[in-house]
């Protein structure tokens, strides 16, 4: 395996910012050396990209499946170019992979790439694929802030919500339709079915305080059913925690790349 720490300058957030990126480039001389896919992985609010690593055994399951992954740190952006100026989106969809084509061998065809992010990230990688499905074929969150009005919504009881959110969207807290994903699963419902992207949603059933996280997943999955778009939805009992986000990367993988790798694990987890 490979794994690289890269700090990288951007013209876009006008500064250095921290890139990882895994390649699994340690296969015998009778495997193929070609990379299967690409993950990009998107951190959660308060933390950075180095929680995939520590937290997760993301690079095991790549490693199994022959995937690169790419992680990178957006702060508390919800991957947006912000009110305050740093423009995280513009990095992550525009500066940063035209960076990387310049430096490394990565596959960035439509058909080998999805984003996949937690919490915050959830949000991101939603509505980054939705916004980009000529670049992704699939995207996923997990235990993501999915309905981000309902968030807003709050803030005029809930402070936090309004200093969470007013350095990003402004202090009116506008949400614009191509940032709002319930807008966006319109969008790609009218798509021709060959050019939308998968859509995968993971929550823990127990995951409500202080963030309504399980509520706003139920409410996007009624509104996918209600456009007829094919949402793969999976909850189970847990709350905002890694054991459900490991567990979430499992089902990615076995939905966008390897379909029986879920069951695989879940073999290797059982005891007699």
């Amino acid at each position: 395996m490979a794994f690289f720490t890269m700090k990288l300058k951007s013209q876009s957030l006008r500064s250095t910012t921290t890139v990882r990126l895994y390649l699994p480039c340690d296969k015998t001389d009778t495997q193929s050396s070609e990379i299967n896919g690409m993950m990009t992985l998107l951190h959660g609010f308060t933390n950075d990209g180095d929680d995939w690593v520590n937290c997760s055994a993301a690079i095991r399951y790549a490693a199994d499946n022959g995937l690169a992954l790419l992680i990178p740190d957006a702060s508390n952006s919800f991957y947006h170019d912000t009110a305050t100026g740093q423009a995280y989106y513009t990095w992550i969809t525009q500066e940063m992979p035209a960076l990387l084509q310049k430096m490394v061998n990565l596959p960035w065809q439509r058909e080998k790439n999805v984003i996949c992010g937690l919490s915050m990230g959830g949000y991101g990688a939603l509505m980054i694929g939705m916004n980009n499905p000529h670049r992704y074929f699939g995207c996923a969150s997990f235990s993501g802030a999915v309905d981000l009005q309902m968030m807003l919504d709050a803030a005029a009881t809930h402070p936090e919500v309004q200093a969470t959110f007013a350095p990003i969207l402004g202090q009116n807290l506008l949400l614009s339709p191509d940032r709002d994903l319930m807008h966006l699963a319109s969008q790609i419902s009218q798509m021709p079915s060959a050019q939308r992207p998968k859509v995968l949603c993971t929550v823990g059933r127990q995951d409500i305080e202080p963030y309504m996280i399980y509520p706003q997943n139920l409410r996007f999955k009624a509104h996918a059913e209600q456009l007829g778009l094919d949402l793969h939805y999976l909850e189970w009992d847990g709350k905002h925690e890694w054991s459900v986000w490991d567990r979430s990367l499992v089902h990615a993988i076995d939905l966008f790349f390897q379909p029986g790798y879920a069951a695989q694990k879940l073999q290797d987890w059982a005891t007699t």
